[in-house]
């Protein structure tokens, strides 16, 4: 009898310590999913399709929060706002709607490509022509929306398109901070990174006049000073969280402005990347009020164009485009700690969960190795998908979320 209150509070803990993936890259937006229960012996063989639910084009990932799965799709001309029960994958509800937008580059996708973010009983889905929804969780109703196309762009126009709309279209994930929700728009009229009222959508703040970003950004206190940090097309910005004053600036010129990966911050190091240039950390310092900038390291090791880099004990893990290999860099010195052997795929997204890193490719190819700092050990690889796509792996409530072609594949971790 003891043993079996033993047993059954083991199982009662492990399913306490499972945690929802509400954001853009996880609970806390910074590819770490917590409380999850890693096999002590890892089957060659994927886990069964739990379930899998017909989603439809685009690389937006899979939000999981109080029992449902949000994501975005595209299905002919419109482009679809999905919910699905988390046990069994049934569709709850749905908008859909006409989406003209196309990518000049169709190498791109047909998106959408933004990963919803949930908000209690309200959950943020951002087009890739700039339709901006927020529903109620429980059934879709519309509580407010904005067509950014028409309220906030089409002032300026350059051989890109429009000059503060991200040329292949909005990708930036909405991130919830208190009464707002923060949105790179872009331009005048929004502001490169724009504050929404959570209850009534109206317009709470805006700030600086940039092209907007692909990429979402955080709110960090490298330096000790609390700050908002993101892309616009053009730049890596510090704001001041306060007043939204711009502290400091790092110019980052690409082609058709691809800023796409998300800041990494620790300490009062702040990463950039992308566009296969160089990894580089950037040093934030306060004195006397004064807050400075300067470049603490830079990585030749380490060119990322799509991936978005994880921490771990000290250490910085992203992939090499060049390459087509993972790279652990010393957050301390920037020097390379290992080096994987080749891993197939052009977008590869990275997940952190207890001493195992999740690398999915877009392939549909999952690749799990040790989170360790000394050597790039591999455990498994899995085929997960039919065919891959660039939307984010999703690890909540020990399931793993996969996004193929066009349906939403969910497996269960094995035990």
């Amino acid at each position: 009898m003891r043993l079996f209150f033993v047993l059954a509070g083991l199982l009662f803990t492990s399913v306490a310590l499972g945690a929802d993936w509400p954001n853009w890259r996880g609970p806390n937006r910074d590819g770490v999913a917590p409380g999850v229960t890693l096999p002590a012996k890892w089957p060659a063989e994927p886990p069964k399709e739990k379930w899998k639910a017909h989603v439809g084009l685009g690389y937006s990932g899979a939000a999981i929060a109080g029992g449902k799965v949000f994501i975005l799709g595209r299905e002919e001309k419109n482009e679809r706002c999905l919910a699905f029960d988390e046990q069994t994958g049934k569709e709850l509800w749905k908008l859909e709607y006409p989406e003209p937008f196309q990518a000049p580059d169709p190498t791109a996708g047909k998106g959408p490509n933004s990963t919803p973010t949930v908000d209690g009983d309200r959950v943020y889905m951002f087009g890739l022509g700039g339709k901006l929804h927020c529903f109620n969780t429980a059934d879709g109703k519309i509580l407010w929306q904005h067509d950014c196309k028409k309220e906030y762009w089409g002032v300026k126009v350059s051989f890109l398109g429009d000059d503060w709309f991200p040329p292949c279209g909005a990708s930036a994930s909405p991130m919830v901070d208190g009464d707002n929700v923060l949105i790179p728009i872009g331009g005048a009229k929004a502001g490169a990174f724009t504050a929404f009222n959570r209850k009534s959508g109206e317009i709470v703040w805006k700030a600086l006049d940039d092209r907007s970003s692909y990429a979402s950004p955080t709110i960090a206190s490298p330096g000790g000073v609390k700050q908002l940090i993101g892309f616009t097309g053009t730049r890596m910005v510090g704001l001041r969280y306060s007043d939204r004053e711009l502290l400091w600036d790092v110019p980052f010129k690409t082609r058709f402005e691809q800023t796409i990966i998300s800041p990494v911050v620790w300490k009062d190091l702040v990463i950039i990347a992308g566009e296969a240039k160089a990894t580089t950390a950037v040093r934030i310092k306060e004195s006397g009020g004064k807050v400075t900038h300067e470049i603490a390291w830079t990585s030749d090791d380490l060119k990322c164009y799509l991936t978005t880099p994880i921490l771990f004990s000290n250490h910085l893990v992203g992939y090499d485009t060049r390459t087509s290999r993972l790279i652990c860099l010393s957050m301390d010195t920037g020097e390379t700690a290992w080096t994987s052997p080749r891993i197939s795929g052009k977008y590869h997204s990275l997940v952190l969960a207890g001493d195992a890193i999740f690398c999915l490719n877009s392939e549909g190819d999952l690749t799990v190795c040790k989170a360790s700092t000394k050597d790039f050990t591999e455990v498994v690889k899995w085929v997960m998908a039919e065919k891959g796509t660039w939307a984010h792996l999703a690890l909540a409530n020990n399931r793993l979320y996969v996004k193929g072609k066009e349906n939403l594949y969910c497996y269960e971790l094995p035990k």
